[in-house]
């Protein structure tokens, strides 16, 4: 006799519909733009009704931040189980960080995506508290990548003003890459010395600290 499913819980079932959601969302907003996107597109594409959205989500604005930062969180794990495993040099950590971003940035839509929330949300102080909260989460992940190439002695505040510092330019060369300011070679080189100089920056203000 065949064993009948187990139930989902409550907790479980939402995550599902979350994960649905967030899954036809990410589909639409990389074709047709934040703009162009309804919640009423989005339910219809996941199977939902708007107001199964609406108990998971507080507007599609939201929904498109939690696509962000579904799709940058998995950027960021790949990127660090590759640096964690190769037990490389930093030349080969910067590598593995360059390659990344170069596969992230090369999905224009997503970086379409990326500059149009960033303007439908800057005057939206609830969802821009959203933001800043996912943007502390990368930067915490990119301070401790950080961690293993700099000197005991790099406090936690410099660090993190290392990791804004890197973040900064890895946005700043993703738009300008996008809009052929620059070429992806170029891109990518100014980004890899931008990494390069801050861990020696940070390593030196270290070594001055000890001497002294």
């Amino acid at each position: 006799m065949p064993s009948q499913r187990k139930p989902l819980t409550r907790a479980e079932s939402q995550q599902r519909t979350r994960e649905e959601v967030l899954d036809a969302a990410e589909e639409l907003f990389l074709a047709h733009g934040l703009h162009e996107t309804t919640v009423a597109k989005i339910a219809a594409a996941a199977g939902r009704t708007q107001g199964a959205i609406y108990g998971n989500f507080t507007s599609k604005e939201n929904v498109c931040a939690e696509v962000l930062l579904r799709r940058g969180l998995a950027l960021v794990s790949e990127m660090w189980n590759t640096i964690a495993q190769s037990h490389g040099t930093l030349d080969d950590a910067i590598d593995t960080m360059v390659k990344s971003w170069r596969i992230a940035v090369q999905d224009d839509d997503l970086v379409a995506l990326l500059v149009e929330y960033s303007l439908a949300v800057h005057k939206n102080p609830a969802q821009l508290d959203v933001s800043r909260g996912h943007i502390e989460m990368g930067l915490s992940l990119l301070g401790t990548m950080l961690t293993e190439a700099l000197p005991v002695e790099v406090t936690a505040a410099e660090r993190e003003e290392g990791a804004k510092g890197i973040l900064s330019a890895a946005l700043g060369l993703a738009l300008a890459q996008t809009l052929d300011v620059v070429d992806m070679e170029d891109a990518s080189r100014v980004l890899a010395r931008t990494i390069r100089n801050w861990v020696a920056d940070l390593s030196e203000q270290s070594s001055g600290r000890a001497a002294s």
